[in-house]
């Protein structure tokens, strides 16, 4: 961009400048949210202020995003945002619906990459009023380029992974994240513990019904499980509030194939097993 700058007795000049100059950058976090199969399901962005104090949160989803997805994206933001990050107040949480508008574009940054390979953390002199500044200009660049990029694959094998990680899980659960939810809950009387990988069956005489997302009314049906069906642990647990004791759910392959999540226990009763060999 060029100004034209008046001096008395001459010639007007042409003086370049950079619209940017008085722009500094705004801490941030970027996680990829994936689902069971690590697959990418949105981006969640954290803007902090100097302190490292989240002030915004942002997750950028695919317009065309299933309602289930969604969900899970959702539960995954909250809860890392709750178990990672510090502050006094609130943290305000935009879920965004994005589509893409044009292709990728390519820029070459002008700058030396320094020799640690690690750039520099970005000054800012109040970092609060640039959140309120930049909001739409940071909005507009991440949803443009990242949203385009996980949704090419291109982000997959990088970032951080939002669900929180437990270690890596053996068996069945292979390279999936691992999502631990225990919610703040007691441990629960009924359910008896169990681990990723285990064979486990319903006991008889019972039926439960296999949903896409853990609780009594969360997701939707899959199947519905009896007659002491053998099943593998693929991930878990998330332990949710019951009437009078904590419900453990896990996400189960069915030797039939069928996969979703299942509670342990009611209340009242205990309802998944050792599988018996």
């Amino acid at each position: 961009m060029v100004e034209a700058v008046s001096k008395s007795g001459t010639l007007s000049v042409i003086r370049r400048f950079r619209p940017h100059a008085d722009l500094q950058g705004i801490r941030a976090d970027y996680y990829n949210l994936t689902d069971l199969q690590g697959q990418p399901l949105a981006g969640l962005l954290v803007l902090m202020d100097r302190r490292g104090r989240p002030v915004r949160a942002e997750i950028h989803m695919n317009n065309n995003i299933a309602d289930a997805l969604y969900e899970i994206a959702l539960r995954q933001s909250l809860r890392l945002i709750e178990d990672r990050y510090k502050s006094d107040r609130p943290v305000r949480l935009y879920p965004l619906r994005m589509q893409l508008n044009s292709d990728p574009l390519s820029v070459q940054p002008r700058g030396s990459v320094s020799s640690s390979g690690i750039a520099p953390a970005p000054a800012s002199s109040n970092p609060l009023l640039l959140v309120a500044a930049a909001l739409l200009a940071i909005s507009a660049l991440f949803s443009g380029w990242f949203l385009n990029e996980w949704l090419t694959g291109d982000l997959a094998g990088t970032g951080s992974s939002a669900a929180i990680t437990a270690g890596s899980s053996s068996g069945a659960a292979g390279q999936n994240v691992l999502i631990v939810e225990t919610n703040g809950l007691p441990a629960s009387r009924n359910a008896i513990p169990m681990n990723v990988g285990d064979r486990i069956q319903l006991l008889p005489d019972y039926k439960i019904s296999m949903r896409t997302e853990a609780g009594a009314q969360a997701g939707a049906i899959v199947t519905h499980l009896q007659n002491a069906d053998p099943m593998t642990i693929l991930n878990g647990p998330i332990w949710l509030e019951g009437n009078s004791d904590t419900i453990v759910w896990w996400y189960v392959r069915v030797d039939s194939g069928a996969e979703g999540w299942v509670p342990a226990n009611t209340s009242e009763l205990t309802l998944l097993e050792p599988h018996a060999q």
